[in-house]
């Protein structure tokens, strides 16, 4: 049996390519508890480090190539893993994300493979080749930019055109349930058509008001692109579109009493106050870990929907370098077209803190002087997930609801009563943080009332320590 000494020793030996303060870690704890945590550690750690000199890479610039040529096996990347955490905590994991991903995909399609059981088609609405002959035509407009009545319409976003699609095919199936009952409803947009489609949702699908304004919204969105609308069909869908909307929010009686339970215990400073501790909370964790990206993506949610009073939809689909850029400055800004509206939100630069938790978030545990090539790598991805997959529609409202009990929309809500309330003088100001009109939002929202001020405060504080 060889002594401790002699183990420690060969465990040196065998680590030519580790750096010094890591092996002295490595033995320590050899000394301590006898054996290493894991078997293979110190063969996984020395063709770490031995890759790293041979790529002429510094450990804090390792790659993901890196963590794939080492990480063989699962069983070999936990080593790995587990190793630097303990013994080499200035190594950033971010990089080895993907890995540790995709040895979890291949855990789960071994041993949860569930038996794929066949579900009856949940499609309601009419294909488009059962569409009247008028709307079939018009479905290549959904494609391309169009100017049908001169002002410039964008083709549709995949998501957006098919959510389209189904309230158009909902539209058409209508106009069949009415002709069940001896009621022939018009192709044309009209008020007429639109009257009967409100009556079959209330009658076949028992829908919200505020379910019953989208599917109008994504009719109107084809209808304009298709040229279809007369002056007439257009203002009576307007009319409706905003009826719905107004009872939508008046008579949902849960609204007012979860903005009264929140303001007992929170105000929107608190909110920002949680996305700056999610973050830092992060670092408790390895840098590849799912807890911690989860809590910097947490934390940015936080951040920019109070910042800005975006909309959910808004922020689940933004894209890096498209909706949202980083300037030389460092400093983020957007003039996104937000979903509901089509209309244009330019508020500038984003806040000092928000900046600084978008950097965090991009980065993960790298060196922050790594974010301009972090940028320019995840170009074209989605903001929240760094990769080419969008977040669930509940996401953002099942985080706020555990923390705050209130839903996302439910914090615009919050930012427009407390301009109400504090500057009645100023409710233009409402119209650009709802998306509608002007562009100085921004200088209202961050003026010297209660809860601004205090976001104020916090945000520029944190903008310097994170700086």
């Amino acid at each position: 049996m060889k002594s401790m000494e002699q183990r420690t020793a060969d465990l040196a030996r065998r680590m030519p390519h580790v750096p010094a303060a890591v092996v002295t870690r490595m033995q320590v704890y050899l000394r301590e508890a006898g054996t290493l945590p894991q078997r293979g550690m110190s063969a996984a750690v020395e063709d770490f480090y031995a890759r790293l000199d041979a790529a002429g890479l510094p450990p804090e610039q390792a790659t993901e190539e890196v963590f794939r040529e080492v990480g063989t096996s699962r069983s070999r990347f936990r080593a790995l893993i587990a190793a630097l955490v303990r013994f080499a905590p200035e190594v950033p994991l971010a990089a080895s994300t993907p890995v540790k991903q995709a040895w979890d995909r291949w855990l789960n399609e071994r041993y949860n493979k569930k038996e794929v059981l066949e579900r009856p088609s949940r499609r309601v609405g009419l294909p488009p080749e059962d569409w009247p002959e008028s709307w079939s035509r018009a479905l290549p407009d959904l494609d391309r930019t169009v100017r049908p009545y001169g002002e410039r319409l964008r083709k549709l976003a995949p998501r957006t055109r098919a959510t389209v699609i189904s309230a158009v095919g909902l539209l058409a199936r209508s106009r069949a349930w009415a002709a069940d009952r001896g009621v022939t409803l018009p192709t044309d947009p009209s008020a007429e058509l639109f009257d009967g489609f409100l009556h079959y949702l209330a009658e076949e699908r028992d829908v919200s008001f505020g379910t019953a304004r989208d599917y109008l919204e994504s009719t109107k969105m084809f209808f304009l692109r298709a040229g279809l609308f007369d002056e007439e069909g257009f203002a009576a869908l307007g009319d409706l579109i905003a009826t719905l909307g107004q009872e939508a929010a008046d008579l949902d009686p849960g609204k007012w009493a979860r903005l009264r339970e929140f303001r007992k215990s929170f105000n929107l400073a608190d909110v920002v106050q949680r996305a700056r501790t999610s973050s830092e909370h992060a670092w408790h964790f390895p840098g590849n870990s799912t807890k911690a990206f989860g809590l910097r993506q947490k934390g940015l949610i936080y951040a920019l929907l109070v910042n800005t009073g975006d909309r959910q939809g808004d922020i689940r689909d933004y894209q890096i370098g498209i909706d949202i850029l980083r300037d030389e400055q460092g400093d983020w800004r957007h003039g996104i077209r937000q979903a509901k509206t089509s209309s244009l939100k330019d508020i500038g630069v984003l806040w000092p803190g928000t900046s600084a938790l978008l950097d965090r978030h991009v980065l993960g545990d790298r060196p922050s002087w790594q974010i301009e090539d972090r940028v320019a790598e995840l170009e074209g991805m989605n903001l929240l997930t760094l990769s080419d997959r969008v977040v669930n529609d509940g996401f953002i409202n099942q985080r706020l609801a555990a923390d705050f009990g209130i839903h996302g929309h439910l914090v615009r809500t919050l930012i427009a009563d407390l301009i109400r309330r504090a500057r009645p003088d100023a409710l233009w100001a409402l119209q650009q943080m709802l998306g509608h009109a002007d562009r100085t939002m921004e200088k209202v929202y961050r003026s010297d009332f209660d809860e601004s001020r205090a976001i104020q405060a916090f945000d520029e504080l944190y903008g310097r320590l994170a700086g």
